[in-house]
């Protein structure tokens, strides 16, 4: 039995951390899920439909990131904030179901819903923002 609860704290942090690593992805996810479930609705076909899905995410993706490692600090910051909504809603979704499988109801379960909320967008935006650092750094001491 306690191996069971250990293997299921190991799980749950497992978990937790991967949410805070894949925030980034979050608007990619969803306009890719969105778009693939719009062309199977008009009749494309599944292999069509999860193609354009996936293309839709990864052009969605790495257009973020390099609009935020080209534009000017307030523009990054507006594109931050694009990516970090969405990732704010999943943390919060993800959050407030794994402390629901814990505690009851009530305001407990919103205050940690939204403090996992306010964590993802916090790690989408330091997401976005780390392929610019890493340039800056590598190019300021002369190393490619």
């Amino acid at each position: 039995m306690t191996f069971i609860l250990l293997l299921g704290g190991a799980a749950a942090i497992y978990i937790a951390m991967l949410m805070f690593r894949l925030a980034a992805v979050a608007l990619p996810l969803y306009a890719g899920i969105g778009i693939s479930i719009y062309l199977i609705g008009r009749d494309f076909g599944y292999p069509a439909s999860i193609a354009a899905g996936l293309l839709v995410g990864a052009l969605i993706l790495v257009a973020g990131r390099a609009l935020c490692a080209v534009l000017p600090p307030f523009y990054r910051a507006i594109v931050a904030a694009v990516f970090a909504g969405p990732a704010g809603f999943a943390g919060y979704q993800a959050a407030k179901g794994l402390v629901g499988l814990a505690i009851g109801g009530g305001y407990a379960l919103e205050v940690l819903g939204f403090t996992g909320a306010l964590a993802a967008a916090v790690a989408a935006w330091r997401g976005l923002g780390t392929a610019e650092r890493k340039r800056k750094r590598g190019g300021a001491t002369g190393r490619a």
